[in-house]
Order: C-alpha cells, then structure tokens, then sequence
C-alpha cells in the first residue's frame, strides 16, 4: 500500500520518527545560536565594563602573585608571572560572560549581583587553576596567590559595578542642576511622611529622587524600636510606631506638616495601638492617609475586565504645590491664647478649629448654629484634642444678644469669623438672608470683639466680593468695609483690637462645593454638569487656605501691617471648570465623554465667568508674607457705613429683597443693574471677555443680549 508520494506505509513508520529527531538537533542549535547571540549582545552592551573587569583580573592576579614572591623565590616568580596574568585573563573572558555578568544593566547593580560576581569570580579561578596546571613551569605558584587573587578581584569587580550605577546617579544630579525648568523640582514636590523601612519604602525613597517626581519624603516612621535619630537613605527617621506618644509629640514640633502620610506595609502587618495614633494625628492635621501598593497587587477592578472607579483626592485636582507655613510662629500666637471660631462646624471652620487646637490654646471657643455641626466639631476635638479645653455654643451670629453674652462670658483674644452663606445661587435667590448674616453678623462678631478689648479678629472673604454682580458677593463686600472701618477707627481712639480681613477663592472638597458635586455625580454614573465650558475659578485646598489665613493673622499682629489692609492668598493661576470634570473623571480611572459625560446647562443668576482677586480701586502691595499680597482699599468713612448697614438691617428684617438689593447697589461700587432686575438674554453667545476693573453703576435697566451672553461680565452705563 502507498500514499500519494509513493512513500510505503513501512517507509512513513521509518521516516516519522527520524524526522522528529531532526526537528529536535535542530532547535537545539538554534537556541544555542540564540543564547550565544544573546551572550555576544550582551558583551556588546557592556563592553566597558567586560574590558574594565579584564583590567581588574589582571592586576589582581599580579598583585596577587607579587605579596607571594617570597614563598615562590625570584626564579620561580619570573617564570610563572606571564603564564600567572595570562591565565587569569583568559579565565575571566570565558567565564565571567557564561557566569551571568553582562546580562543585566550595570547601572541597576543589587545585591543579588554580588553574588554572581563572587560565583563567577570561583569559577574563573578554578579554569586559571585547571589551566596552571597543564604549564610545568607554573606549577609551582602556592594556593595563596589564588586566594589572595579572590580577595583582591572580587571587591575591585563588585566597585566597577558600583561606579557605574553611581556615575548614573551624578548624571541625573548635574542634568537637574543645569536645567533652569527642573531647579524648581526640590520646590514643587509633595512634602510627605513615610511610614515603614521595607522594600516598598526603598523604592519610594529611589523613586522621590528622580527629577519628575511628585512627592519629597521628609521624614520616615519605623515599625521598630529604637531607630529614631538614624537615617534611611539620606532621611531622617523620626520615631517608631511601638512609642506613638513620643513619635506625635515630635511630629507636633515640626515646623512644616506634611501634606500626605504613605503607609509602605498593610495596615494589619503594623503595631494597631501605633498606627491608630498615627493616623488620629493625620486627620487632626487633615494630612491625608493612604497606602502605597505593592508592586506585584493587580490593579483594583482587573478581575472583572475593567477599571473600577477609585474615589478622588481634592488635592489631586490642585494642579501646583501647596504653600508650606511657619508653624513656630503660628504656636507662637495661639499657644495659651482665648480663641473664638464662628461657623466652627463649617468647612473652613472646623479646619481652623483643628489647626488652632493643635498649638495648644488655653480655651476654644465654638460658635456654630447648625446643631449637627456643632456636634461634629466637638466630638472631633474631644478625640483628637482632648487636652484642649473648648466649650460649643449654637448660636446664630445674627443675633447680637447672644454674641454679646457669648464674648462676655469667654472674653476670647482672638476672634474668627468664618460663618456666611456662601452659595451664590442660594444667596441670589434669599438675598435677606444672606444680607442677615454676611452683613449683620459680621458686625455683631467685630462690635463683640471690640467691645471685649480682643487682640485681633479676623473675617474669612472671598474673591466673589471683588467686581462682584451676585448679592453674596455684594455682602461681603461690605463685610470687608465694616471691618477695614473698624480697623481705622480703633486706631484713632487708641483702642488695642486690629481687624483683618483674608479674601480667597474656591476651596476644594468644601461642603456643597464643586468637588463634591462632581464626585457625586462620577459615582451615579454622569453626567457631570458645568455651567459654562469657559468659566474659570481659583481654587485652593481647605488645609491650604486655613494655614495661610492663621499666618496673615499672625504676620500682620508682628507686623503691625497698615490699618485696613485686606490679605489676598496667592492661589495661582486660574483654572477652567471644564479641565476639572476632566480631570476628575480621569482620576477615577474612566474616560470623559466615552464613561462619563459632561454637560453644559447653562450660567446661574448671579455667577460670572472668572473670578477676579483685586478691585480695580485697590492697590495690590507686597505685605511681606509668602503666599500673601496686601489689598488697600479706598474704604468708606465709618459714620456713613454704620447708617447704611442699619437701613439694610431694616430692609433685611423687614423681607424686602428689592429694597436689599438697592441699598447694596448704592453702597458696594460696581454691583448694578443685574442686582436689580433681571436681564432678558436672546440671540448668539458672546465671547468672554477679558478680566477687567470696576463696571460703571447704572440705573434699572432691560437690555437684549445676544443668547449665551453674560450681562455680569458687560462693561456699559445707562443715562435716566
């Protein structure tokens, strides 16, 4: 029987197995083609330092064979030194290449290369030997030159490795150096706390040194006992879980915090009393926690095919370094101090409530009218700082009888007023509300304060007052007008109280703010909802504003700054709202458009397209403090403004929102038309134009806009 080739079945069975046998000879050689390609690749790579490890063997084996001289004699010395040299050479051509020595990057040299070097440091030892051996001449050299060649070679080879890594190492130093863009890296990075010194916090450390690195260790937290004061890498060790008190009160004493804390090890593989402190301290601080990786996790959500959603650090979106702070000074000012915080359960007011508490103030002193605030502040404090005393008042600042009672009672030294409505849409939409409380609270607040002889109060702006087309911002304009009044004025009649006021913009991950929203509406799913895709805002961390609204304080009291500054924080540059829908939703580990998408619904009453810092009557001026400029204000004479806010008080009380918003035209300057009656809006968008001073007051009047225009940002004036 055949097949179609004429080959016999009997053939086939013959043929079969023969070929089989070929296949396999074959793709032997051919991997042995492969590894010696690989080899001689290798070579290739490393050839510097194959010939600088052939220098090293030589010279050994030379030194070697001369501290041996008197045990061979001179004779024996000259016969067998070239055959001696030679040997060693021609031991380490071969063997050092098969024994693995230039198959990894010089430069990425480790531990476990040390012991590839001592092996094939044997090994070429041993074929020297073998090949001694067959010379007759030679084989009189005693086992010592051979040990002593070892001892020689294997330190020389295993510092070539070393220079090579570290010549790597200056490399990236002199680049960082001579690069003008990158000299601000030291400065911009993250400053963090690392906690454990295992092989995930070595990496850090080597990672953080890298020119494009995002955070800056400065300072490291063992998980054991007695290594504080020692260094890992070139960082300090500052205290050791298994003595957590000792380790928070040295963190106490640090002159700047750090903005992030990275536990390197599982928090159930650290002493649970230790990292329970630890991490109370953290979020007294507000430092953020969180847990570094380990290389070899599978990234969360890839069992299930995709990326699951993780949630958002504020901080993330902050697209600049935060400002660090003299927290000396600070201690200096608040230790043993009185202090009285308003809208103490708010956002910003129960981180200052927190930052003040940690420099140990004598008595603080909460005033905060929601009743479910006012119980979080206090049991925050209770766990955080329980060797703080503080006492918790609800009380609503608009009711200058209770504050009176409140100062009376507590006689605070220092005075902070954070409490405000500040939602614009909110405030537009109850404009006596709103004029109750920005206004005629913050007059009670400064009336008490002065009254009580306090050293400082200070109330917390914000940049919706400059320029300003919403009522909110239009009240606290004049809440920096009666505070700026009463600054002046103390000083006329001797009185001791200063007033400051601290203007900033938008903080990330304040209550009701846009990071919560955005994070609320990433995790139903989108979409994400924007007014205008133009509108830019300024932004900042809570931590951030809070830190530098205690040091304006504390420089502007040491300073003695001029009377009715007002302190605008450095927030950088602004930032578009749309470019931060983006980049949460990218944060979350989705895509925008294609997992979330974005919306625009449409400007709201009373907002603007970007946010302006100084008015145009102010004069910006250089106040000495890091992160801060001075804003000086025309002012308004403390007699007209007293009459002015009594006849809003009445109009206020009485719920006039038409007659509020009259009487806030004619006394904040640029607050116009758009406060008064509503604008009809018809036709194409308008462009946006470009930030610009103080708009002319007008009369009541309905123009028609193209659609999509913004008569907040119009610059035009009517004749009646």
């Amino acid at each position: 029987m055949s097949n179609l080739d004429g080959m016999t079945t009997g053939d086939q069975l013959v043929w079969t197995p023969t070929r089989r046998a070929g296949r396999a000879i074959m793709a032997r050689i051919g991997r042995r083609f492969a590894s010696t390609g690989r080899l001689l690749a290798s070579l290739r790579a490393n050839r510097r330092l194959a010939i600088a490890d052939t220098v090293a063997t030589a010279l050994a084996a030379l030194a070697a064979l001369l501290l041996t001289a008197n045990l061979i004699g001179a004779h024996v010395l000259s016969e067998s030194l070239v055959a001696f040299v030679s040997s060693a050479v021609l031991a380490a051509l071969i063997m050092y290449p098969l024994s693995a020595f230039y198959r990894g990057h010089a430069r990425a040299t480790s531990l476990r290369d040390a012991v590839v070097v001592v092996r094939g440091a044997l090994f070429a030892l041993g074929l020297q030997w073998l090949c001694l051996s067959l010379l007759p001449g030679a084989a009189a050299v005693p086992f010592a030159s051979f040990a002593i060649q070892f001892l020689v070679v294997v330190p020389a080879l295993v510092g070539l490795r070393l220079c090579a890594r570290h010549r790597e190492l200056v490399r990236k130093v002199n680049h960082t150096a001579r690069a003008p863009a990158d000299m601000a890296v030291a400065d911009t990075r993250i400053p963090v706390l690392v906690v454990g010194t295992g092989t995930n916090c070595d990496l850090f450390v080597r990672a953080s040194r890298t020119p494009d690195a995002r955070y800056r260790p400065i300072g490291i937290i063992d998980d054991a006992r007695d290594t504080g004061g020692l260094v890992f890498h070139d960082i300090d060790i500052l205290g050791s879980l298994l003595s957590p008190d000792r380790l928070c009160a040295t963190l106490e004493m640090m002159e700047a915090l750090p903005q992030r804390l990275f536990l390197t090890e599982p928090i159930t593989q650290l002493d649970s009393d230790g990292i329970g402190k630890l991490i109370g301290w953290a979020n007294a601080h507000s430092v953020p926690v969180s847990r570094l990786p380990n290389l070899g996790e599978a990234p969360s959500g890839s069992d299930l095919g995709g990326v699951e959603p993780r949630a958002v650090d504020p901080t993330d979106i902050l697209d600049r370094p935060q400002k660090a702070v003299e927290r000396s000074l600070l201690r200096a000012l608040f230790n043993g101090r009185r202090v009285l915080i308003t809208g103490a359960g708010g956002s910003i007011g129960s981180e200052l409530s927190r930052q003040i508490a940690s420099f140990g103030p004598s008595q603080l002193v909460l005033l905060e009218q929601c009743e479910l605030n006012a119980y979080t502040i206090d049991q925050d404090l209770k766990q955080y700082f329980p060797d703080v005393q503080h006492h918790v008042h609800v009380a609503d600042i608009r009711d200058a009888r209770r504050v009176n009672a409140i100062f009376a009672k507590h006689r605070p030294e220092l005075v902070f007023n954070a409490a405000a409505l500040k939602h614009v849409p909110m405030v537009e939409a109850n404009p006596c509300e709103g004029v109750l409380t920005n206004v005629i609270g913050t007059r009670n607040i400064a009336d008490a304060a002065r009254d009580v002889g306090a050293i400082a109060m200070v109330q917390v702006s914000t940049d919706k007052a400059v320029n300003t087309t919403n009522v909110m911002g239009a009240t606290k304009r004049v809440a920096e007008f009666y505070v700026q009044a009463q600054d002046r004025i103390t000083s006329e009649t001797g009185e001791s109280t200063r007033f400051f006021s601290v203007r900033f913009g938008n903080v990330l991950g304040s209550s009701g703010s846009l990071i919560p929203l955005f994070q609320k509406q990433i995790a139903q799913g989108g979409p994400l909802t924007i007014t205008d895709d133009r509108m830019t805002r300024y932004f900042m961390t809570i931590r951030e504003a809070v830190e530098l609204t205690l040091v304006a304080a504390a420089k502007g009291l040491a300073q003695k700054t001029g009377l009715g500054q007002i302190f605008v924080l450095d927030m950088g540059e602004p930032v578009k709202i749309m470019d931060i829908a983006e980049r949460m939703i990218r944060l979350a580990g989705l895509r925008p458009d294609d997992d979330i998408k974005i919306e625009v619904i449409g400007i709201r009453p009373g907002e603007k397209l970007f946010e302006e810092l100084f008015d145009e009557s102010e004069t910006p001026r250089d106040c000495g403090i890091p992160g801060v400029q001075a804003a000086v204000p025309e002012g308004i004479a403390i007699s007209r403004l007293r009459a002015a806010i009594h006849h809003l008080e009445g109009a206020a009380r009485g719920g006039s929102a038409r007659d509020v918003k009259r009487r806030l035209k004619n006394l904040v300057p640029g607050y116009g038309v758009n406060g008064l009656r509503p604008i009809e809006i018809t036709g194409d968008a308008l462009r946006a134009p470009e930030p610009r001073g103080r708009p002319i007051a007008s009369s009541p009047v309905t123009i028609a806009l193209p659609t999509g225009g913004y008569p907040s940002q119009l610059h035009y004036e009517t004749n009646t």
